[in-house]
């Protein structure tokens, strides 16, 4: 699921940023509202929740409702409410956020609160059980009011994730169907990389190797790079595709391209030592069963 959980932290991260530089073109006063909804964000990265809620109420209190400096602020707050640590308050984020809905019901910003509504759903506490119906449900409403905007497609990720979690076949076979569909008639999306690796996880529940390796390699070309981090790297990646390929596929072509790829790029990666064993192994197996017959 790191794909999937890759976007839990990559849309907060992406909306704080295009919500920081949104509307700042022009140089701006000193508590012009705009500017502190941007220097709220800037709190917010920094761990200052405090002066971060501060900044984004002030200047919600100074804009009319429907604005957008209004909405920004308020999804800010929400924001913050939701995910500071430690203190957070669940009841109060939840409450901003349809609060925004209620005033702005088509709004950008709308789509995300939805997203938001149903994250905190299905993110449990530790220790307890999250309800996977309501989650859906959540989900579910996200989707059909936002089919084409980006956080509707990010709902519907997390909407199979909950279902392929289950291990149930069922649920697999339904999730499969889904990611399907959305794979056939979403050529473009961004989420074609997680939608493969929950795809392959179907395929892995409902044994089916040959659609496991294809779903594999697909996500594998599909994983973004983060330029900002210089330890990210695709190893593990190739690595699992290779393995995948060698013993549940039997595909050895698919292996050695996959374990010649991780050698390649990756000379020092801990797996070096597994990979070129794997293709000597391979090359053992062949030239055993040409020799047989």
């Amino acid at each position: 699921m790191n794909s999937v959980q890759g976007i839990e932290r990559a849309w907060i991260a992406g909306l704080v940023l295009c919500l920081a530089a949104g509307g700042c073109v022009e140089r701006q006063k000193p508590g012009d509202p705009q500017q502190q909804v941007a220097a709220g964000w800037e709190a917010y990265r920094l761990s200052d929740f405090a002066r971060a809620i501060a900044l984004f109420e002030s200047a919600a209190a100074q804009m009319p409702e429907k604005s957008d400096t209004h909405l920004q602020a308020l999804y800010g707050l929400a924001t913050t409410w939701n995910l500071r640590r430690p203190d957070d308050d669940p009841a109060k984020a939840r409450a901003i956020f349809q609060r925004l809905l209620a005033e702005a019901p088509e709004h950008d910003l709308a789509a995300w609160s939805l997203l938001a509504l149903a994250r905190m759903r299905h993110l449990a506490p530790v220790g307890e059980e999250p309800d996977y119906e309501a989650a859906r449900q959540a989900y579910g409403e996200c989707i059909a009011r936002f089919p084409n905007h980006l956080a509707g497609e990010e709902a519907f990720i997390y909407l199979q994730s909950t279902r392929v979690a289950s291990l149930a076949e069922d649920d697999a076979r339904k999730a499969a169907a889904a990611l399907e569909q959305f794979i056939a008639t979403r050529p473009h999306s961004a989420f074609l990389g997680p939608a493969y690796a929950l795809l392959a996880q179907c395929y892995t529940t409902l044994r089916q190797p040959e659609e496991l390796l294809a779903a594999r390699i697909k996500a594998a070309e599909r994983e973004e790079r983060d330029p900002l981090n210089p330890i990210q790297d695709k190893a593990l990646g190739y690595w699992n595709v290779a393995v995948i390929a060698e013993f549940e596929a039997g595909d050895f072509d698919a292996a050695r391209k996959y374990y010649r790829l991780l050698i390649d790029e990756y000379p020092t990666d801990m797996r070096l030592y597994g990979a070129k064993a794997a293709l000597k192994r391979m090359d053992e197996t062949e030239a055993r069963i040409r020799g047989e017959k």
